[in-house]
């Protein structure tokens, strides 16, 4: 019986870490992409000589 609450736990605990893995390379993807998004449009102001 032990077996099983331990596999079910290690389950659990898998599933958790997978789901939270996810949204946090999630958020960090978009995070990079605004980042990337705000370089180029400083970029291109700094070019236009309107920055």
């Amino acid at each position: 019986m032990e077996n099983i609450q331990y596999f079910m736990a290690l389950l659990a605990a898998l599933v958790i870490g997978v789901f939270l893995i996810k949204k946090i390379t999630g958020c960090i993807f978009r995070i990079v992409i605004a980042v990337i998004m705000l370089a180029i449009i400083g970029w291109a102001l700094t070019v236009l000589h309107l920055l």
